[in-house]
């Protein structure tokens, strides 16, 4: 029997995408932070892998499987964000910035949107480990914004409010005028989707059916918080578009 090793990140975005794929018996499935799945499908580790999209544009590229699901907005999406320290009035003032250590796609349209969207190309990029605090850091340091992505920075918009949170999906929409495609399921060097695909399509039709239910484990019986995260789930974000969508915002991303 064939059996696929199959990587995803460890945040609530993709498990519509993954529902029932660490029980199936074909599917070793694996979690990891982006940078980490994109280092395991570069040396054949994993054979796809629910990852940033930035991996389709850099050299050389991966493919993506643009006839299935995506993580992607039209609008805002929630867990992608740029928070300015206390005082910092807007995008266009941020001198240095600190990337997310887990972040691909989040630091590229970062940098994307620093150039096009608030003519600021010059900000530094600074890089924090993962084990600091990127907040207590960055006001000790006298750094200007912090990008993350994924869960914690869900997190930090409740827990760092005196910090504007500036929504990359939000940005790249106004500027780019098209949905924003954040990860998908890249295939490492040489790889075929095949019979996979229809395992990975039946996941993500069981997933997008339990988004509810996903908001309401996650939320631990917070009111409030369950209806934020059934809007995100279910509203904000966008698990399905064209091929041509998908082709439209890499061809766009891509230019520097």
């Amino acid at each position: 029997m064939v059996r696929w090793r199959v990587g995803t990140v460890p945040y609530l975005v993709a498990r519509p995408l993954t529902c029932g794929l660490a029980e199936h018996a074909q599917v070793d499935l694996v979690e990891a932070p982006p940078s980490v799945l994109a280092s395991m499908l570069r040396s054949g580790e994993l054979d796809v892998a629910l990852a940033s999209s930035v991996l389709a544009l850099e050299d050389p590229p991966l493919q993506i499987w643009t006839d299935g699901p995506v993580i992607a907005s039209d609008g805002p999406i929630r867990s992608v964000l740029l928070f300015l320290a206390p005082g910092v009035v807007s995008a266009s003032s941020v001198r240095s910035w600190y990337a997310d250590p887990f972040s691909r796609t989040g630091r590229r349209l970062t940098e994307w949107l620093m150039q096009h969207a608030w003519q600021n190309a010059d900000a530094k990029i600074l890089e924090v480990t993962s084990e600091g605090n990127a907040f207590e850091l960055a006001i000790e340091k006298g750094v200007d914004a912090v990008q993350l992505i994924g869960d914690p920075a869900l997190l930090a918009h409740q827990t760092h409010p005196n910090w504007t949170a500036i929504d990359l999906g939000s940005a790249w929409k106004t500027t780019a005028q098209k949905p924003f495609v954040f990860a998908g399921w890249m295939q490492r060097e040489g790889f075929e989707m095949g019979a996979l695909a229809e395992i990975l399509g039946a996941a993500a039709v069981a997933g997008l059916e339990k988004r509810g239910e996903l908001a309401q484990q996650a939320s631990a019986g917070d009111d409030v918080q369950e209806a934020f995260l059934t809007q995100y789930l279910c509203e904000d974000l966008r698990y399905e578009l064209h091929p041509e969508e998908v082709l439209a915002c890499l061809a766009e991303f891509h230019v520097s």
